[in-house]
């Protein structure tokens, strides 16, 4: 799969995905707008049913003082039959006998509101005077003592009534009709019965004075204005300024999204799987890519490789097969031992890809052991200094750790040790300075290896201890390798329970 075939997946891809998210947005976005439909419906119904039953208690509350007026009635028409009996006895005339004087007193004063005088009532009284003992009657008859202490239970009971019914006002203010306490009781039962137990605030505004007068908790009356939902309270009463009754959820929000949070669960669930299945899908193909060009530049290298002992080791052999050739014992001890060394190399070359053939597997075994890392490193540095001193160069040792033995395999950190030292000789264009050095650190050895070779670069960094990967030069390179030696260095550290990294 070429390059631009993946980016035009990529992108083609991509917008579907953009475009299934925002019609997903949409849909949720709508589903809570209904939500918010629904909900503010059943609220309505909620106030609703509780405003009926306001209602139906203010009707009983008028009946029962309907009845109480009736009773009342009655016990009067009781006493005046009374009266009627003992004025009978007496010879008084009944109507005398029950007459009596009502009187109403109104206090009024005048007031200055709203740019204009206005009269003000301050208080409203009414008496009844029936006839007492020391009045005279037709007939120079007095009224008998039991008659009268039946009047003044009259007049006592009739100004009781009057009273009421003059005193109190016709539609009383609405904080006297019912309370911050009932209310919220109200709107509660009312709300929960529509399955609703959302937090809210509530406020009862009096049109006729332009205040709120019944809050459920102070601080809440720009809100309530502004964002509450407004309900007539007793819409029946038309004979003063109406009183409205505000209420607000300030976590309606949430408080729905709560209610939806196992479709939104589900719906985010399902996008973030597609979207990381896109992305894994993407990113493997994208490796695969990369893989499949590293396994090319390792057959190449590779082939290179094996090439030129292969073909040293076959014009040998056609020299010693030449019967035209004279055969002294120097040539052919020189001759095989090029073969050997040759032979030795590929044997070398193979092992490696053996290597790293058995760690891909995971069928590494290790055989840990206490060994010197200071020994180790010496042995290394010994076999190797040669190679490094061909080209003018030098190996320099720093050892400081004081305990510098370790459990670990002495074959494998042997061989890290030496694919260190000699990526350090390979990568030196001339006169290779390498310095060795170890320190004490917590739970182990910090071993480090520096020349002053040509470097690596930032972005290729991270990817040197990947596996068959090779900085690369362009199509020439000049140092051969097949990009295991610091992959397997990174394992095998690894394996130890230990760290690689490198600085340029």
């Amino acid at each position: 799969m070429n390059k631009r075939l993946i980016v035009f997946i990529t992108i083609l891809v991509s917008a579907a995905l953009l475009i299934l998210t925002g019609i997903q947005a949409y849909w949720i976005h709508s589903a809570v707008k209904l939500r918010e439909t629904n909900f503010q419906r059943s609220v309505a119904e909620a106030i609703n049913n509780m405003m009926s039953r306001l209602e139906k208690d203010e009707v009983a509350r008028q009946i029962k003082k309907n009845e109480e007026y009736n009773s009342l009635l009655r016990t009067i028409d009781s006493l005046d039959y009374l009266i009627y009996l003992e004025s009978e006895k007496l010879g008084i005339e009944p109507d005398t006998a029950g007459s009596f004087n009502y009187q109403r007193q109104q206090e009024w004063s005048e007031v200055f509101e709203d740019n204009q005088w206005k009269l003000v009532k301050k208080s409203d009284s009414a008496g009844i005077k029936f006839p007492g003992s020391d009045q005279n009657f037709s007939g120079n008859k007095k009224l008998s003592e039991y008659a009268l202490q039946l009047n003044r239970k009259k007049a006592f009971l009739l100004n009781q009534m009057f009273d009421e019914m003059f005193n109190s006002p016709f539609a009383p203010n609405i904080e006297n009709r019912i309370s911050r306490g009932q209310l919220d009781t109200l709107l509660t039962q009312a709300l929960r019965e529509k399955g609703i137990r959302a937090e809210f605030e509530f406020g009862v505004f009096s049109e006729a004075r332009k205040i709120m007068v019944i809050e459920k908790n102070k601080g809440f009356q720009k809100e309530l204005m502004e964002k509450g939902l407004f309900f007539r309270l007793y819409p029946g009463n038309n004979y003063s300024a109406p009183d409205y009754l505000l209420v607000w959820f300030p976590g309606q929000t949430r408080y729905l999204l709560v209610q939806m949070s196992g479709m939104l669960i589900v719906s985010g669930a399902l996008m973030l799987i597609i979207i990381i299945a896109f992305a894994v899908v993407i990113i493997s193909i994208i490796r695969q890519k990369k893989l499949s060009e590293l396994k090319n530049d390792f057959i190449n290298n590779m082939t290179h490789e094996f090439k030129t002992p292969i073909s040293t080791v076959s014009l040998a052999c056609e020299v010693l097969n030449d019967p035209e050739v004279s055969k002294t014992d120097e040539l052919v001890h020189s001759y095989i031992d090029i073969i050997s060394q040759e032979n030795k190399r590929l044997g070398v070359l193979a092992e490696k890809i053996l290597q790293t053939a058995i760690l891909e597997k995971g069928q590494l075994n290790l055989r840990k052991e206490n060994i010197d890392l200071h020994t180790i490193a010496s042995d290394v540095i010994r076999k190797i200094s040669i190679q490094v001193e061909i080209r003018d160069g030098s190996i320099t040792t720093d050892f400081r750790a004081a305990n510098p033995v370790i459990l670990a395999d002495k074959v494998h950190l042997t061989n890290v040790i030496n694919n260190l030292l000699d990526n350090a000789n390979k990568y030196t264009p001339k006169r290779p300075e390498i310095r060795v050095s170890t320190v004490d650190r917590e739970n182990g050895v910090l071993l480090s290896i520096s020349d002053n070779g040509v470097g690596i670069s930032k972005a290729n960094q991270k990817k040197i201890f990947d596996k068959l990967y090779r900085v690369p030069t362009g199509d020439v390179h000049n140092v051969k390798g097949f990009g295991l030696g610091l992959s397997y260095v990174k394992l095998i550290v690894e394996k130890h329970d230990g760290t690689v990294s490198v600085e340029s």
